[in-house]
């Protein structure tokens, strides 16, 4: 699993406490984010990388927090270089012109988007 923009581990955390034997990868552009995170999940392999440069097609899911402005560009990522099989759950914002396969929301005010690969609808580059 990849987080994809990790931030100071918030994400990686999360999905450690519902996954726990799962293999956790964080990256994050910021190196003092990304030492944030390094320390805060130690069980995780954090490291300093831009999402849009880094292959996301080994990853069985990828998980985005990132701006509303960014998710068509992460949803073409998506279909072009994700496995068939694999997932991309994205919290608080929606893929533009793809359907999530479903939606999760929490105890909290945040909803998790998910989408099941290939993505249907989807612009590939």
């Amino acid at each position: 699993m990849l987080d994809a923009g990790c931030g100071m581990g918030d994400g990686l955390r999360a999905l450690h406490r519902a996954l726990p034997q799962a293999r956790l990868n964080g990256l994050e552009w910021s190196w003092p984010l990304a030492i944030a995170s390094a320390l805060r999940c130690p069980w995780a392999r954090v490291r300093r990388g831009d999402i849009w440069l880094t292959d996301w097609s080994r990853y069985q899911l990828v998980y985005l927090f990132q701006r509303p402005e960014s998710m068509g560009r992460a949803a073409v990522k998506a279909a072009t270089e994700m496995q068939p099989g694999s997932w991309l759950v994205s919290l608080d914002f929606q893929l533009p012109g793809v359907e999530a396969t479903a939606c999760l929301q929490g105890n909290s005010r945040h909803k998790a988007w998910i989408y099941a690969i290939p993505l249907d609808g989807a612009e590939r580059s």
